[in-house]
């Protein structure tokens, strides 16, 4: 018998508390999680999925615009029968609405949850639980239990975000391990900071597409599917206010790029934190002026106080056809690399 430790979410929305959940589980050492980081597999009864998709979508509701809309998380649901076959998965969740012991999704958590956790979402109005590498390494695992879809949707007012946070927490140390723990272009790394006083984590398989001191500029990237990432220095405070922030991003990819600009559609600019900095976060979807190409784009655009330079880092993919949000996560993750040297 093996005891984890867990978070459950209780019906006061700043009071968190910590229980026991009881698995039976053998002792042998756990294996890494399986399935794509930006899937949720959701282990339900056919009954309760439809009221269960509806809680998981007050959650879940980033969409990036490809400009075709496609979800950040993809939720796949599976009878409880595939259980055992699936537990290794890296984002699991199962869950069940009622008492109804016939159920087979019920009948799943309580015997998960023990009969006195299990009875606490019931009545006591803990229906969300987490617990991370409860079957496997790298695992973030959830169960969801309430008497009525209305009595969780209720208690996850104001906590959607915390919950979708762990969620990305998961997608993001997992994706970090893939692009940077194994073989960087640290050699690249190094010239930068050298020569630019910057610099930023560079999976390998990546190279230089452009690089103009004169200009201040430098632009990365890989194929298949493509992803580019540039980075635009300049002294002093250039983008003081989100007017000027917004024509400077707008103006971007023509003065950079040559054949690339912004499609009006899903513009969008916000002040947003990035790291240490404040600054903005651009968002929208790019077109080729050359050829029947685009797709979705983020912009960063942060003053430096130490360095006394603005900094605009541009994120684009294209890969036509099929899913891109996780490949943009991706580069967001590449652009939080971003460090410049202190002086």
């Amino acid at each position: 018998m093996k005891v984890n430790q867990v978070v459950m979410i209780s019906r006061n929305p700043v009071f968190l508390f910590s229980v026991l959940l009881i698995f039976i589980s053998g002792c042998s050492t756990k294996r890494e999680s399986l399935g794509s980081d930006n899937e949720i597999i959701v282990i339900a009864s056919i009954e309760d999925q439809e009221d269960i998709r509806n809680v998981l979508e007050k959650i879940f509701s980033d969409t990036l615009y490809t400009p075709e809309p496609e979800p950040f998380y993809k939720i796949k649901f599976v009878s409880p029968k595939g259980f055992n076959n699936l537990k290794r998965q890296t984002n699991l969740v199962v869950a069940s609405i009622g008492d109804n012991l016939l159920n087979s999704g019920t009948n799943l958590v309580k015997n998960l949850l023990g009969k006195d956790n299990y009875e606490r979402t019931i009545d006591g109005g803990d229906h969300f639980i987490f617990t991370e590498d409860q079957f496997a390494k790298g695992q973030l695992f959830m169960i969801l239990s309430g008497q009525s879809k209305d009595d969780i949707i209720q208690d996850i007012r104001g906590k959607e975000e915390w919950v979708r946070s762990r969620f990305n927490e998961n997608f993001n140390r997992k994706q970090k391990k893939y692009l940077f723990d194994q073989m960087r272009r640290k050699d690249v790394e190094k010239d930068f900071m050298k020569k630019y006083h910057w610099s930023l984590n560079i999976p390998w398989g990546w190279e230089i597409i452009q690089e103009k001191p004169d200009s201040n500029w430098v632009w990365l990237g890989r194929e298949m599917p493509y992803q580019w990432v540039s980075v635009h220095w300049e002294e002093g405070l250039t983008a003081p206010d989100s007017l000027i922030a917004a024509e400077v991003g707008w103006n971007f990819p023509q003065k950079f790029y040559g054949h690339i600009r912004y499609h009006p559609y899903k513009f969008n600019i916000q002040q947003t934190s990035f790291l240490h900095w404040t600054g903005w976060k651009i968002t929208g979807i790019w077109e080729s002026e050359q050829e029947a190409q685009g797709g979705p784009f983020i912009s960063y655009i942060i003053f430096d106080g130490v360095t006394d330079r603005t900094y605009h880092i541009n994120l684009l993919i294209f890969y036509p056809g099929n899913d891109k949000s996780i490949y943009l996560r991706q580069l967001d993750l590449i652009a939080h690399s971003f460090h410049v040297r202190k002086e």
